[in-house]
């Protein structure tokens, strides 16, 4: 019978504190989730933004959404899905989720990559301006996660006070390069396509009964998320769906965002993409022929050479 597996990841402070973040699980259908039950917020943004990256932003702004929900958050915790077949969607209960009979999402959604070929960068990220505000003390169930502040000390500086863990989904033929670190821990090395040096991630499994029994690998990094009004906050990232091309040849793609707690659009709300160097397809291309004919033709309507 096909079994799902749960995960805590969790997080040791300088002074030895532990508190659990997050939750990851790998379903029996192959699909995973990312959530963060442990917070004590319970109003959000969710939204889906257009990322281009084409430009040297690595920022954009909430104001631009495509879509946006406000969330009241309370004891139904959202989810972030992504599915076998590469649907990407905000799910959980009393949320608006699934699809369609055309295949558009019912809620907040787009159409990512499938698990059978993920991208070569992140595939989520999920980021907290005060770890030890925003979790909760261990409760030290089986396969919990613990990433050490040690670990990652050198990294930091005293204006980068919060924590983000950043996911990369690896199919199934990859188990075959996880190796056994300790009792039920694993870990598995990945090249960073963009600076060609070697990653050591800690691998979440999937269970061998799962119908795609892939894995995670998860990297936690100093980041500076900023809070509100001194409130903790986190903030969910995806990797990028429906990837397409504007009329100037710029690659475009759809990635989805929940930030707690609800910021201020009035006032311009930014966050932090996962937009990551890819080796292909290009950022730009050539503009198609069909747009160099449109134009020659108005131009020759104009009565310019």
């Amino acid at each position: 019978m096909a079994a799902r597996t749960d995960y805590t990841v969790a997080y040791r402070s300088a002074d030895g504190r532990v508190v659990d973040l997050c939750k990851i699980i790998l379903s029996a259908d192959g699909s995973y989730y990312l959530t963060a039950p442990y917070h004590n917020l319970n109003r959000a943004i969710a939204a889906k933004l257009t990322v281009n990256y084409a430009t040297d932003t690595i920022g954009s702004a909430l104001n631009d959404a495509v879509e946006v929900a406000t969330l009241e958050d309370d004891e139904r915790r959202l989810k972030l899905s992504h599915h076998p077949d590469g649907f990407l969607q905000f799910s959980g209960e009393g949320i608006l989720s699934g699809r369609n009979a055309d295949g558009t999402p019912k809620g907040i959604g787009t159409q990512s990559w499938s698990l059978l070929r993920p991208t070569f960068g992140p595939s989520f990220g999920i980021a907290f301006s005060d770890p030890l505000a925003t979790g909760r003390t261990t409760a030290g169930r089986r396969r919990t996660v613990v990433f050490d502040e040690a670990d990652i000390a050198h990294m930091r500086t005293p204006a980068i006070r919060g924590l983000i863990f950043v996911g990369y989904y690896l199919p199934v033929p990859w188990r075959e390069y996880a190796y056994l670190v300790g009792p039920e821990q694993y870990e598995i090395q990945i090249v960073n396509p963009s600076a060609q040096a070697v990653l050591r991630l800690t691998a979440l499994l999937a269970s061998p009964t799962s119908a795609y029994p892939g894995l995670i690998g998860i990297q936690a990094l100093p980041h500076g998320l900023p809070s509100k009004s001194n409130v903790p906050s986190f903030m969910m990232m995806s990797s990028t769906g429906d990837l397409r091309r504007n009329k100037r040849g710029e690659l475009l793609g759809d990635q989805l965002i929940c930030v707690y707690p609800q910021p201020d659009l009035d006032a311009g709300s930014s966050y932090m993409s996962l937009n990551y160097p890819l080796p292909a397809p290009a950022y730009v291309a050539p503009v198609p022929w069909y747009d160099v004919i449109a134009r020659l033709r108005r131009l020759v309507s104009q009565g310019r050479p």
